[in-house]
């Protein structure tokens, strides 16, 4: 075994034999390699030198520390025999980190009970290390080498289905605005039914005169408007997400313009936006009867003043509980909306289907209950969806934007109720139920 004297001297000897290389003037470009090799291999010498002087003098104070230590008596003769001495462990553990030997008594070695080592202090006066367990909890005890699960699907609800859409009139638009020929229906006076526009037929005899009568006409006018969405993401985002960026904003920005163009066919105010069915003057409003929800004769009172062909209820949902446990008068206890609990919601009310719609006012509000014949409603489409993107507005920016541009616009095409011949009765594709009163 070389000692850490004689690898000093060797490295001594290669710097004095690569310092006269590079001193003599005739030495060759190979003779100046080498000379550089002999340096670096003198300077590695020198480090192990310096570590294993250092590992000799190490040793030497296990050893004198081994020496004066007191021996351990084994109680047990069946266990392997254990170390003497402090010491002796201690020795055992260099021994096997420097020189390679291995010494069995080191997988031996337990407390005194016999049992893995928890930190106690046994007969042989020192302390056992204390036992650790790796655990996924715990960062540095194993918790980074877990990582965590992740699943590249975004969970949403979707909202409720348009109503209006479907059940209305669409009319496909070519500029920005369109008019649209209607029969005035307004009048309605004794014996002059509104239905026919002021056309009146005359009973007569034979040859007798003819009385003239002709019909009146109005016009209504659907102007575009414009629904609009935008959103800019960085560069960044759309390469890391591990969602389809593009993908997600194309489904939500169609859904989006979907609902809001719903809520301005049934509660828009004709400025800017479509007419809806709430404000506009051919709606009939019905006065509210029950002060805390609805009651049965509010709904009767509806349909009384309603005429159309496909109508459907629209019903904020925190009208559902007042509806589910809606009775009859005292006179008629049987008359109620759910025969028994035991049964589903029933989907119709008066043979008309009911829908829920978060787009009806809240419950004791004007609108909170809706009766329409959605055919009877004019929706003017200037321009579906449309979504663009861009990287060119704010490249300097590594931003990409989005845009998503709806133009449309929508209202009844009546104008007022149809009044009866009776001159008191009216009635209307469109029914509302009136605000509460105080």
């Amino acid at each position: 075994m070389i000692t850490y004297q004689e690898k000093y001297d060797e490295s001594r000897r290669l710097l004095k034999d690569a310092m006269a290389i590079l001193g003599n003037p005739e030495a060759t470009a190979e003779d100046k390699d080498n000379a550089g090799k002999m340096h670096k291999d003198s300077i590695a010498l020198m480090e192990e030198g310096e570590q294993l002087q250092g590992m000799v003098g190490l040793s030497k104070k296990l050893a004198d520390f081994a020496a004066n230590a007191p021996i351990v008596d084994q109680a047990d003769p069946s266990r392997p025999k254990g170390f003497g001495s402090f010491g002796a462990y201690l020795k055992a553990i260099h021994t096997m980190t420097f020189e390679k030997r291995y010494d069995p008594r080191l997988t031996n070695w337990r407390g005194d009970s016999g049992e893995t080592p928890t930190g106690d202090v046994g007969k042989s006066g020192w302390a056992a290390s204390e036992q650790k367990d790796l655990v996924e909890s715990i960062g540095a005890s194993g918790g980074f080498l877990v990582p965590t699960d992740y699943i590249p699907q975004l969970q949403m609800l979707d909202p409720d289905d348009s109503v209006v859409r479907s059940r209305a009139t669409v009319i496909p638009m070519r500029r920005r605005a369109i008019q649209i020929p209607v029969l005035d229906q307004t009048g309605g006076a004794a014996n002059t039914p509104a239905w026919f526009g002021g056309l009146l037929a005359k009973w007569t005899e034979e040859a007798a005169s003819k009385t003239e009568t002709e019909p009146s006409f109005k016009q209504v006018e659907l102007v575009a408007h414009k629904l609009v969405l935008y959103t800019e993401a960085s560069d960044e985002l759309l390469d890391d997400s591990a969602i389809s960026l593009e993908a997600f904003l194309s489904a939500m920005y169609r859904g989006a313009i979907s609902w809001f163009e719903e809520d301005a066919f049934i509660r828009g105010t004709g400025a800017g936006q479509p007419l809806g069915v709430i404000n506009a003057g051919a709606t009939i409003t019905v006065a509210r009867q029950a002060q805390l929800t609805f009651g049965l004769v509010d709904l009767i009172q509806m349909v009384e003043n309603f005429v159309g062909r496909s109508p459907v209820w629209l019903i904020n949902r925190g009208g559902l509980s007042n509806l589910m446990q809606l009775n009859g008068p005292a006179t008629n206890p049987s008359y109620v909306f759910m025969p028994s609990a035991r049964d589903g919601v029933p989907g119709t009310l008066f043979g008309y289907p009911v829908i829920y719609s978060e787009h009806c006012p809240a419950v004791g509000t004007a609108g909170d209950v809706i009766l329409a014949d959605w055919s009877k409603y004019l929706i003017g489409d200037r321009q579906s969806i449309t979504i663009d993107s861009s990287k060119h507005y704010k490249f300097q920016y590594d931003i990409t934007s989005w845009r998503a541009v709806h133009r449309v616009d929508g209202q009844p095409w009546l104008s007022a109720p149809i009044t009866y011949v009776d001159t008191v009765t009216q009635v209307s594709p469109f029914v509302i139920l009136g605000a509460k009163t105080t």
